[in-house]
């Protein structure tokens, strides 16, 4: 309600308020700009439309002819990197002047290439001599383990009583302590 009563207290100026020479000379220059901008769309829109009536009234043959020279300039614009690889793949960039240049770095490239690959084969075959023999000393310490075993068999005392008595000789165990013989210094 406060707003409805302030209108309310002011008092009304009655009519149209008028406007002063700046804003009079403002909307003339905004009339001016909107006119122009029309004008130039309509230019626009003319010459786009000329353009139309051109390629309509060209034979269908000149048409696809310009048609196909403007998409490869703008393919050439756009497309820097597909020329190169266009020239790799067919060779020109070998016939070019700098090239000549170039041929000794391109040598050292090359060897360089052969010698990774002929590294590459070296180290693949020192892998596989390093596995075979890692499979060889398994082999090895397996059999080296198998034979302690059978030793540590044969040397037990069980054992070895048996085998000498098989051989005809009779070993027997003391059943004493044995003691220390003195030194006779006389002797």
């Amino acid at each position: 309600m406060k707003w409805f009563k302030k209108n309310k207290e002011e008092p009304s100026k009655g009519g149209n308020r008028k406007l002063s020479e700046e804003q009079k000379s403002a909307r003339e220059e905004a009339k001016k700009l909107a006119e122009k901008a029309a004008e130039d769309a309509k230019a626009a829109a003319a010459e786009k439309a000329q353009k139309a009536r051109d390629k309509a009234t060209r034979s269908s043959a000149e048409n696809r002819a310009k048609v196909v020279k403007e998409q490869a300039k703008k393919d050439k614009e756009t497309n820097s990197t597909g020329k190169i690889v266009r020239d790799i793949i067919s060779g020109r960039f070998l016939t070019e002047e700098g090239m000549l240049e170039h041929i000794p770095y391109l040598f050292f490239v090359c060897v360089l290439f052969l010698i990774n690959i002929s590294l590459g084969y070296v180290f693949e075959n020192v892998g596989r001599d390093k596995a075979k023999t890692k499979r060889q000393l398994e082999e090895v310490n397996s059999e080296y383990k198998t034979l302690m075993s059978d030793l540590e068999a044969r040397l037990q005392q069980s054992r070895v009583e048996t085998a000498t008595k098989d051989l005809g000789l009779d070993l027997i165990q003391p059943n004493k302590q044995p003691f220390l013989l003195e030194e006779n210094a006389d002797e």
